[in-house]
């Protein structure tokens, strides 16, 4: 008889960020879905802006996002952000996986509620290593040893976030300049049409 298949046995990876710094305090990676050289944090503070976005536009907040392999799905706590990565290669009961994920953020919120009322509690993150043991606990699964976040100092995440920031904003300044232009393409066409008007009278 087949083994039946589990939501936790296609879990990609899990991770927690405090929720105004977007700093990563936890992770715990099965099989690494991201491209080489591409950082825990930088994943974390994309998905986190997203999430800031979605809130600004939109009625609703964002419960998952879809890619062609894989759904990533977001809880919300006041301190934290859970998000979780898994593969999409059964068909998701999405209310199991959000039962499954809301009993991961609240045994993550029981561990370390005490903290949550110092300052800059979420600096040490060493201190969140031990909620490994609670997370096999809940879906019974081994994860990779190495711990991408762990192993990158706060200068070099300083670092690393100040040049994608410099990135993002040339990007725009880049679409800045292309909408100057077509603006000003625009208004000469229209003054073309309205001086070619003009002469016809």
């Amino acid at each position: 008889m087949p083994k039946k298949q589990r939501i936790e046995d296609f879990i990609d990876a899990v991770w927690i960020s405090e929720t105004e710094s977007g700093i990563v305090i936890f992770e715990e990676i099965y099989k690494d879905i991201t491209k080489y050289g591409i950082s825990t944090d930088m994943i974390l503070s994309f998905l986190s802006a997203l999430v800031n976005f979605a809130d600004e536009v939109f009625v609703g907040e964002i419960k998952h996002i879809k890619l062609s392999n894989h759904k990533i799905f977001f809880y919300f706590l006041k301190q934290i952000m859970l998000v979780i990565s898994i593969s999409d290669k059964i068909d998701m009961d999405e209310t199991k996986v959000n039962v499954l994920i809301e009993r991961i953020g609240k045994k993550f919120n029981l561990k370390f509620e005490n903290l949550y009322n110092q300052e800059l509690w979420y600096v040490n993150i060493d201190l969140f290593n031990s909620f490994s043991k609670d997370l096999r606990g809940i879906i019974n699964k081994e994860p990779k040893s190495i711990k991408i976040v762990h192993s990158i100092s706060f200068s070099e995440k300083i670092k690393k976030l100040n040049k994608a920031i410099d990135d993002e904003t040339n990007k725009y300044l880049n679409r800045k300049q292309k909408l100057e232009k077509v603006y000003e393409q625009s208004i000469k066409r229209l003054e073309s049409k309205k001086k070619k008007s003009i002469s016809k009278e």
